[in-house]
């Protein structure tokens, strides 16, 4: 009985999906295709599809994806004037729409933002120059509008950021080359404008990044080819520009992101990564050496994973998500191996974050400890996990 019990719990290894031991997910949006592309995160930071490989967004196109600080949900901005919403499941990864799949009150949605308190979404609306902003149900991640539902920004907002520290969030507006910076209530999650409601960016202003410490911000500026530099007010969380107010990048800057330890950041250009050193006093940016490294055809939006050992970058021309390890003392990028994984056509945003934890023993659930999965609603679903699995 003991061999029997042995090679039976063999057994069980080898017939474990390969997400099982994964150390996260990640997700893109596939415009063209209208699908989002689900991937386990392995122990290297390698991607590798889930099965299945896709999911249905929009049948008018998607933008751009956010995940919920306990990886219990993912949203998508979708063309067609909804955002899908959908359940994570806690041990794959995999994506399964929520009911309602999808819910309304957008126009034109891009950028999407949430809250690191996991209470409330922001979603930039490019033609109607406004924000909607939802409350997240704390049991089902469902979303619903606050009041009021939507507040006004400048022309055309594209990307929407939440500092880290939840105080404060900032609209990119690429039409009024301007960043509108925003209040966020305490209790109720709504916003209000700042004073003033809004700082200068360059021209055709695109995506925004801010650093862990909710210090400073980044901006890029697609027809200037320059990233703007900003001081967050400790107290107030209005942006200044710093000195100098500037950066030069590659030509064409998209997306931008900046690393969990905050002494890096990446400007996407054309095809190529441009990496800048943080300073640690001032923040401001500095090239690094390689001040560039290669990315795919119209590398678009960039993503770090949680532990900042990864990046990963969407290339709208070839279909692929390039991907890098992070040297841990530089900073600096390099290829991972493959350099790239295939993705739908015309992958657009994306999102990395770490697999929901799982209780291992009955202990861990009682004395109120299942409150440390959220995937449970009670002590009784916690224990009935670790007895029989999902």
């Amino acid at each position: 009985m003991a061999v029997v019990a042995l090679w039976l719990a063999l057994l069980a290894l080898l017939v474990l999906p390969a997400s099982a031991s994964a150390a996260g997910s990640a997700y893109v949006v596939n415009f063209t295709d209208k699908t989002v592309s689900q991937y386990a995160v392995g122990t290297a930071g390698e991607l590798s599809p889930l099965s299945p490989a896709t999911i249905a967004t929009s049948e008018f196109g998607s933008f751009n994806v956010a995940l919920t600080p306990d990886g219990r949900t993912a949203y998508v901005t979708n063309a067609g004037d909804t955002i899908s919403q959908y359940d994570i499941d806690p041990l794959t990864g995999g994506l399964s729409p929520k009911n309602p799949p999808t819910v309304g009150g957008v126009v034109e949605p891009v950028g999407i933002a949430v809250t690191p308190d996991g209470r409330s979404v922001y979603v930039g609306n490019q033609f109607s120059q406004s924000i909607s902003e939802y409350d997240i149900d704390p049991l089902t991640g469902g979303l619903s509008p606050k009041a009021p539902a939507t507040i006004a920004t400048g022309l055309s907002p594209v990307a929407v950021v939440v500092t880290p520290d939840g105080l404060s969030a900032y609209v990119t507006n690429q039409n009024s080359n301007a960043v509108s910076q925003y209040d966020i209530d305490p209790v109720t999650g709504a916003l209000s404008p700042k004073s003033p409601a809004s700082v200068s960016t360059g021209t055709t202003s695109q995506d925004i990044a801010v650093t862990p410490d909710s210090r400073s911000a980044y901006v890029t500026n697609l027809d200037d080819a320059t990233i703007s530099q900003y001081d967050i007010d400790p107290a107030s969380g209005a942006l200044s520009p710093m000195t100098p107010a500037d950066v030069a990048t590659g030509m064409n800057p998209s997306g931008v992101a900046v690393t969990p330890d905050g002494q890096s950041a990446y400007v996407l250009s054309d095809s190529s990564v441009v990496q800048y050193n943080i300073d640690p006093q001032t923040h401001a940016l500095s090239p690094k050496n390689p001040a560039t490294i290669a990315a795919g055809a119209s590398a678009n939006r960039v993503a770090v994973d949680p532990d900042g050992r990864s990046a990963y970058v969407t290339n709208l021309n070839d279909d692929t998500v390039s991907q890098y390890d992070i040297d841990p003392q530089s900073g600096a990028l390099s290829p991972k191996t493959p350099a790239t994984v295939p993705t739908g056509r015309t992958p657009f945003g994306l999102a990395v974050g770490p697999l929901p934890r799982v209780p291992t023993s009955k202990e861990q659930c009682m004395d109120d400890g299942w409150r440390n999965f959220p995937q449970f609603k009670n002590q009784g679903q916690c224990i009935a996990f670790v007895n029989h699995g999902p």
